[in-house]
């Protein structure tokens, strides 16, 4: 009987612990942690499976928890997929990193909407460098008696960034929907907050990207080629 014992117990001691996957060791997810559950509930609000969120996430050094918390917690609450190129991250200050939705996830959203009714642009008769001095939009709701319009001005909103010297007009008029919809829907993405010397760039590099929307895929590939040639569209 002790000597049973005594092996039970030995082998209970020397019982190989389960591996470290590389998701964890690089603080991704943590097995049953509340991120493993909101991974898992992002996951299935999208039809994808942990695993392949978990790799998208990967492709992004030194994401914090919080930041993935927000991430998730927009992917279910609006059906965003990242692997569609609705939801992406921009860093800043070495390493943090900002949550926002891309053009083609505002265009969903706005489809979306049970109560979406119509969309219609405006744009300025005068000038400014070739390009409207400003582009309007306007949304109009079922439940509302008048629609929700705003306007973007030019030399507000344009930056260095590259696709505001290929492609002005759509840039502005991305911009102009982007904030339209937000008023229209009330859709929010939680702000960071940096540092005040960092602040106005980050705001930069977030509305360039979010309007620009970037396609990351291995640029040989077909679909690649298909998705630069429809973006000149």
């Amino acid at each position: 009987m002790t000597q049973t014992t005594t092996q039970t117990i030995t082998q209970t001691m020397t019982k190989p612990r389960p591996k470290t996957t590389a998701a964890a060791k690089k603080g991704l997810v943590k097995q049953g942690s509340s991120l493993a559950k909101e991974l898992k509930r992002a996951a299935n609000a999208i039809a994808m499976t942990p695993k392949e969120l978990t790799l998208w996430f990967s492709h992004y050094p030194q994401l914090n928890e919080a930041t993935q918390e927000t991430c998730l917690r927009l992917i279910v609450e609006y059906r965003l997929n990242p692997r569609a190129d609705e939801l992406d991250l921009v860093q800043f200050e070495a390493g943090n990193w900002q949550v926002f939705i891309t053009i083609n996830g505002w265009a969903k959203l706005i489809n979306a909407h049970p109560a979406f009714c119509g969309i219609e642009f405006s744009e300025a008769s005068e000038l400014e460098e070739g390009v409207p001095i400003w582009m309007g939009c306007t949304i109009y709701r079922t439940d509302r008696i008048k629609p929700i319009v705003i306007r973007e001005y030019f030399t507000e909103m344009k930056t260095e960034h590259a696709a505001w010297q290929q492609m002005p007009r759509r840039m502005l008029r991305h911009r102009a929907m982007q904030q339209c919809a937000r008023l229209a829907f009330g859709i929010t993405v939680p702000e960071c907050k940096p540092s005040s010397s960092s602040a106005g760039s980050l705001e930069r590099s977030v509305r360039d990207r979010a309007v620009s929307n970037p396609v990351r895929v291995n640029a040989n590939s077909h679909t690649a080629l298909l998705k630069k040639r429809l973006s000149m569209c």
